[in-house]
């Protein structure tokens, strides 16, 4: 009797540790399958860009040698001069000195396209002048001998610049004549305002002439450099591509409230590159609360800053409870 009564208790002890164990597997399971992938909404902007390669076009003056014999230069790449500032010596049988023809930034890079685009001719540039465009870049800071009619250095005008560019007609809608743009240069995060003087359209492509006078250093001696020109800036709620789904028609995503309950919340989105869109806030009601947007004559409460944003929308469902 005694053998069975423990016999019992052995299979009764082992069925509770079976139970306990089976209870703590499905509360794992069910934390991760509700271990949802959120994003917090901010506020941000983002630009709608348009990528372009720019042809520098600077106020230049080449610099020639008059002789021939051993060049000994005075100024480093980049230097600011004074117009008459000697900057260089021919060390022939008359020991030529060369002088600065105006003030500006020294630079010993050629493209060789200085012929090719003259500052005095920059607002008759039409398209196809800034088709297949190659560089022959040499740096005559390398050089230490020159014959006479050599190329020796620029002095460039840091007053003012110019780019040109050529763009799709399609890209260029919103652009005005006389106006201002925004443009960004290659490696450089600053938005730069610059003054479109000129368009010269062709048939599929126009040519853009922008004038600066600002971050001149950034390119003093490049020729072919690439900028992005800003068609549009949109100001508003970030939200990822990934998480928007269409829910009766209307676009929208999923929220983790804090209940930790999962909501549906339509979106009115103004604008979008690639991974993302800028969404409106809505008109407010109150302080914190949510905004509201109007769809179809209906109106909806939508996105706020600080919402937990679901960004795998198919693993969740409209009043879902998750950790």
């Amino acid at each position: 009797m005694v053998f069975e009564m423990s016999k019992k208790r052995f299979r009764f002890r082992n069925f509770l540790i079976i139970i306990v164990f089976l209870g703590v597997l499905v509360n794992l399971f069910l934390r991760y399958y509700n271990d949802i992938s959120v994003d917090i909404l901010e506020l941000d902007e983002l630009e709608e860009t348009v990528s372009v390669n720019a042809v520098v076009i600077k106020d230049e003056v080449v610099v020639n040698s008059d002789s021939s014999g051993n060049v000994n230069y005075h100024y480093n790449e980049g230097q600011k001069v004074n117009g008459g500032a000697n900057l260089a010596d021919v060390i022939g049988s008359e020991n030529k000195k060369i002088f600065s023809p105006k003030s500006g930034f020294i630079t010993y890079v050629f493209d060789g396209l200085e012929d090719s685009f003259k500052y005095s001719e920059v607002s008759s540039i039409m398209p196809s002048r800034l088709q297949n465009i190659e560089e022959t870049v040499v740096n005559t800071a390398n050089i230490n001998t020159a014959n006479s009619g050599d190329k020796l250095l620029k002095v460039v005008n840091d007053f003012e610049y110019y780019m040109v560019c050529l763009v799709n007609n399609v890209d260029i809608a919103m652009y005005e004549e006389n106006t201002y743009i925004r443009v960004k240069f290659e490696g450089f995060d600053k938005i730069i305002f610059g003054y479109l003087e000129k368009i010269n359209s062709g048939n599929d492509e126009s040519v853009l002439v922008i004038r600066f006078d600002d971050f001149f250093h950034k390119v003093y001696n490049k020729r072919i450099t690439k900028i992005s020109l800003i068609k549009n800036l949109f100001e508003g709620i970030k939200v990822d591509k990934r998480a928007v789904v269409e829910k009766d028609g209307i676009k929208g995503v999923y929220i983790k409230d804090v209940s930790n309950i999962i909501k549906f919340l339509p979106l009115e989105i103004i604008g979008g590159n690639e991974k993302y869109y800028i969404v409106s806030p809505g008109e407010s009601i109150a302080d914190g609360g949510r905004g509201r947007i109007t769809i179809n004559d209906k109106i909806y409460s939508t996105v706020k800053v600080f919402d937990k944003l679901v960004l795998k929308p198919d693993d969740v469902y409209e009043g879902q409870i998750v950790d």
